[in-house]
């Protein structure tokens, strides 16, 4: 009906949070589009032309900028475990060694080695005569990774390392002068993750653990093992909800996260000498650009945060000193995240997006308030203009008002303003812990989707993001709104939400689909067999089908049982409350199914294990269920590969265009 298309959907590039050189000359992001991530770097004082870094097609796995005692360059990590020496100063790229893991990298205060993972051990080159040098360590293990994995002391003789023991992660700090294991947690009932060092030496790490019920930050004298908890958190039935490691001030003196102890998500700073913890900001919304965002910080006096105070599905930028006094410095027009201040504090990069702009690296003086678009929306050279969602309500259970944005295809030129019998779909995010926006999501997981959505809507169709309970941006209590009933009331809401499609006068009630990603997944497999009069047409990507068979997996490659709160969430174990284990299952129900269902999912998937979709699809030939698969060899959860995509949403569209078209 218009002249948008899927390529143009897939033609949209997704920047990562950016970082900046160590004397604030540059600024450097991945851009997530085509077949990986790809390498940009913009000088701070022209960020119009910035320079793609050509890595020989490799995508970017880590990149980490050396200290400012050496030129501007950066270590790089590919995906195909390449380690590079990136000049910004004279865009250059010089080939360390082959034998990179893409999970962390770490530079030395003096900029003469890096450290990185090389087949899971703690690895560090030495740039003055390109020799690396291996630790007999515990090694990294196959559990995913977090935000810092690898750190060095204080005197660049300690490295820091997350590893794998008890069947649990681990935290060790290698001697690198001796090669001997100086340090290392021996907790079996928690997960210890993301080491830093503090301003005093001593190490800070996060632990969750007891099933997922408790989180501590915890300063650790390796020297000693003595220990202090900076944070603590405990919910024995819910278990917690906080995430995000802690940000350490510049003077290594403070230490600043954002923690829901007040019911949501806000700034608190902790004294590290003291252990005195302040509240600095405090209200009816989220201090929270996604679901794992962390505050950042401007000087040892001020931090800045994205946060939805002005709008529940915007984000603004703010800043906050110690005396709690807060200011905007960028208004939510739309949705802006990842703030990262320069080190000298006067420019801020991040990431924006909003209802006519797909995601892209800005530049701000806060001085003159100044605005640089490092990279631009790709949204820009479309053939059309993107429509612009409306935010609505739906009522689902219990009282509980959903907020949802409805795209309506009459607002744009492809469709009559008349036009009337609309097939209409429902899109459901992952997580549950996550948010759709009102605009583009920063993310390519739900920005992409996003986009395809806009390319639905002007071929005809409705389109509505249900912002079901369990994700962020309301508040602690509708987050963990899912405890004990998984697969129950969140459900109800997304079935809401086709319900008031039903109702608009505009569409055909008989032609109502929904898609989901990942949890989005799961809840189209669970809806086709608990609620089989909701959606005429379902599509999974990526969705598990039995809640126990991926708790199995997830806590042998993903996340370990300690830190899992599956149990505490569905009332016990699956022996003990073998009820919810099965109601939340949708292998349960699929005998249920009356409608049809299209999977697809990699083989390669980190977060959602394929064996999830072996189960579904023999679960529905025994019931002759009316279902159409695909699998994609060594995919990932969120598909890497433009082919990939190329052939799967003109099937989605397809299957729409079949059954409600």
């Amino acid at each position: 009906m218009s002249d948008l298309t899927i390529s143009d959907v897939l033609d949209i590039e997704y920047p990562s949070a950016p970082t900046w050189s160590a004397d604030g000359t540059y600024v450097a992001a991945t851009l997530t589009g085509d077949d990986g991530a790809v390498l940009t770097i913009a000088a701070a004082a022209d960020p119009s032309e910035p320079w793609q870094v050509d890595l020989d097609g490799e995508g970017v796995a880590a990149v980490a900028w050396a200290p400012a005692s050496t030129p501007a360059r950066l270590a790089v990590v590919t995906d195909d475990g390449r380690a590079a020496l990136v000049n910004a100063d004279r865009e250059t790229v010089e080939t360390l060694t082959g034998h990179a893991d893409g999970d962390d990298l770490a530079w030395t205060s003096d900029g003469e080695r890096v450290a990185y993972y090389r087949d899971g051990t703690p690895t560090v080159y030495h740039l003055d005569d390109g020799t690396d040098e291996r630790f007999d360590v515990p090694e990294r293990g196959t559990f995913l990774g977090e935000s810092e994995m690898l750190a060095w002391g204080p005197d660049d003789r300690l490295l820091a390392s997350r590893f794998v023991e008890f069947d649990t992660k681990q935290v060790g700090v290698v001697d690198t002068a001796t090669g001997d294991l100086h340090w290392r947690s021996r907790e079996q009932a928690y997960a210890t993750t993301t080491p830093q060092w503090l301003g005093d030496g001593r190490l800070l790490v996060d632990r969750a653990g007891e099933h997922g019920t408790v989180r501590e930050v915890v300063a650790v004298d390796t020297d000693d093992g003595t220990e202090q908890v900076l944070y603590r958190e405990q919910n024995r039935e819910r278990g917690t909800l906080s995430r995000g490691a802690p940000t350490v001030s510049p003077n290594g003196g403070q230490l600043a996260l954002t923690v829901p102890d007040d019911g949501w998500e806000h700034v608190y700073v902790v004294d590290v000498d003291a252990g005195a913890r302040t509240q600095l900001t405090a209200g009816a919304f989220e201090d929270k650009g996604l679901a794992g965002s962390r505050p950042q910080w401007r000087s040892n006096e001020e931090l800045v945060f994205a946060s939805n105070r002005a709008n529940r599905g915007r984000r603004g930028i703010y800043a906050v000193d110690r005396n709690g006094e807060t200011r905007t410095v960028v208004e939510p027009e739309g949705t802006s995240v990842y703030p990262r201040p320069s080190p000298d504090g006067d420019a801020l990069a991040y990431v924006h997006a909003g209802q006519a702009t797909s995601p892209e690296l800005r530049l701000l003086d806060p001085e003159t308030g100044e605005t640089h678009r490092i990279t631009h929306s790709v949204v820009d050279e479309w053939p059309i203009e993107p429509l612009t969602p409306e935010r609505v309500t739906v009522d689902s259970v219990g009282g509980l008002e959903i907020e949802s944005y409805l795209l309506d295809p009459r607002e744009g030129d492809a469709v009559d303003d008349d036009a009337t019998d609309l097939p209409a779909v429902v899109w459901v995010h992952g997580g549950p812990m996550r948010q759709m926006r009102d605009g583009w999501h920063p993310s390519r997981s739900y920005g992409l989707a996003y986009a395809f959505q806009q390319y639905l809507a002007h071929e005809g169709y409705v389109g509505l993001f249900v912002n079901y309970r369990g994700g962020i941006g309301y508040g602690a209590d509708f987050r963990a709104a899912l405890a004990g009933n998984r697969g129950d009331d969140e459900m109800e809401d997304i079935v809401a939400g086709a319900a008031y499609l039903r109702t608009l006068d505009y569409v055909d009630a008989d032609a109502v689909g929904m898609w989901g990603l990942s949890y989005g997944g799961y809840a189209a497999l669970q809806l086709l067999g608990t609620h089989p009069e909701a959606f005429d047409v379902a599509v999974n990507l990526a969705g598990l089908a039995d809640l126990e068979l991926y708790r199995d997996w997830a806590e042998a490659t993903k996340y370990p049982a300690a830190a899992s709160s599956m149990a505490v969430r569905l009332g016990g174990e699956p022996w003990e409350a073998t009820d919810a284990w099965d109601q939340g299952s949708p292998v349960t129900h699929v005998e249920n199914y009356e409608n049809p269902l299209y999977s697809f999912h990699g083989t390669g998937d980190r977060y959602v294990n394929v064996e999830q979709l072996d189960l579904l699809v023999d679960e529905l030939l025994d019931c002759d269920a009316d279902h159409e698969w695909e699998y994609y060899p060594d995919e990932k959860h969120v598909f890497s590969q433009r082919s990939t995509w190329e052939r799967v949403l003109p099937q989605i569209e397809a299957a729409f265009d079949e059954h409600l078209g």
